[in-house]
């Protein structure tokens, strides 16, 4: 296939580097891009992972590319530091320096046994709310039910209820204002 305005094959035509070369290429090049990423990133995981990335895309490079390589070193350091450039600007985007290990979040959460004391409070609070979903008349509670509970949209509400979107809302609102002045949330 030609490329209607030049009359070459697109680059992706072209085949891609053979097996033989590619492990060739991974075996000489793997412990010189592992010792660049080491030394610009903390995690000797993020290191092994970059470099993966980096034969990676060496192994995508038609092989005519390639054939025509001078320093097949620099063309792969350039891949290197390109895809550690692009971790860096993804790291700062999504404020990486921020995020806790999930090791040291967890700590303090409490196991997944509940005790006796969040069983009982737990128990209280659903009572509490069936109490408060009771208060409320017929209608209401259906409109609350439908909405929360089985994720319907206002105007579906309306068409299984047979009533306007407006009185749907309406219920909506009153619900939600007796369940937060009864529960103090909503």
């Amino acid at each position: 296939m030609t490329h209607p305005a030049s009359g070459k094959a697109p680059e992706d035509a072209l085949p891609h580097t053979d097996v033989r070369t590619t492990q060739r290429l991974a075996q000489r090049y793997r412990p010189v891009l592992l010792r660049y990423f080491s030394r610009h990133l903390t995690s000797r995981e993020d290191a092994e992972d970059l470099t993966q990335d980096a034969l990676t895309r060496l192994s995508q490079q038609p092989a005519q590319r390639l054939a025509g390589l001078v320093n097949a070193e620099a063309f792969l350091l350039r891949i290197a530091s390109n895809l550690l450039r692009d971790r860096f600007r993804r790291d700062r985007s999504h404020h990486v320096a921020y995020h806790v290990p999930i090791e040291g979040a967890i700590l303090g959460w409490r196991g997944e046994e509940p005790s006796s004391e969040r069983v009982y409070e737990d128990r209280a609070r659903l009572q509490a709310f069936l109490q408060a979903l009771d208060e409320l008349s017929p209608r209401c509670r259906s409109v609350f039910l439908l909405q929360r509970y089985d994720g319907l949209t206002y105007s579906a509400i309306a068409k299984r209820l047979g009533i306007s979107t407006s009185a749907v809302e309406k219920h909506m609102m009153r619900a939600l204002m007796h369940l937060d002045a009864t529960l103090g949330e909503a």
